[in-house]
């Protein structure tokens, strides 16, 4: 039986891969994948490096906006408790702590909650302590509405990833206006409140990087009392 010449190109189009066309389209596949799973990762790390910076900002922010509020509504707490103020000592001390700056005040900043008899008033401690996960620092804020109490307060930290954090102190008494900013402040001895609060905070952004944030703030009844 003859086989039609027309019919012969059919016949070889039916006969299917070679091996060497198989293990092409294998190795084609198989370079096309691997760019497609390495772009997949490069765009999921990317977004994560950008959420934690995304958070490291936010984190900034409540920083500075916590302790705004708390120095701003700093005070002279004789003036509330005028018989016991020479018992409880000074009510406003920045130091040098361990790792940075330390400070420790009274503020009307106290949060009340529902059907209590607290008051505003609290005193505020803000220092640095050691994060044993990355070698970095600790924020923490101390807030004891029992003033001059050892005790009974709360303590929790508000950010992980700080570097430094330096306060300096703008002159409150009489005569020290032009003096520069004090790294360290007693009111016991300066006789009153400083005027206002240099901040600098420097935190750790994800790619290992130092970042600087700084405020002023100012203290209304220090400045407000002369």
């Amino acid at each position: 039986m003859k086989i039609s010449r027309s019919l012969l190109p059919s016949l070889r189009s039916n006969r299917g891969f070679t091996l060497i066309e198989l293990l092409l389209a294998i190795a084609i596949s198989a370079i096309v994948l691997t760019i497609t799973y390495a772009s997949f990762f490069q765009v999921l790390k990317s977004k994560e490096f950008n959420e934690n910076e995304l958070e490291m900002y936010q984190e900034a922010r409540v920083i500075l906006s916590r302790l705004t509020r708390d120095f701003s509504m700093a005070y002279e707490r004789g003036g509330v408790f005028p018989k016991s103020a020479d018992i409880m000592g000074p009510y406003f001390v920045g130091e040098q702590g361990e790792f940075g700056s330390k400070v420790t005040f009274t503020s009307f900043s106290h949060t009340m909650g529902m059907n209590t008899t607290a008051s505003d008033q609290a005193e505020i401690t803000y220092f640095l302590r050691k994060n044993p996960k990355n070698g970095l620092y600790f924020l923490v804020r101390g807030e004891n509405p029992g003033i001059g109490v050892e005790g009974g307060g709360v303590e929790f930290p508000i950010s992980e990833r700080v570097v430094e954090f330096e306060l300096s102190y703008i002159g409150g008494a009489e005569g020290e206006q032009g003096q520069e900013p004090a790294r360290e402040w007693d009111s016991s001895v300066q006789g009153g409140l400083p005027k206002g609060v240099n901040i600098r905070v420097v935190m750790s952004s994800p790619r290992g990087e130092r970042v600087e944030f700084s405020s002023t703030v100012l203290i209304p009844v220090a400045v407000l009392g002369g």
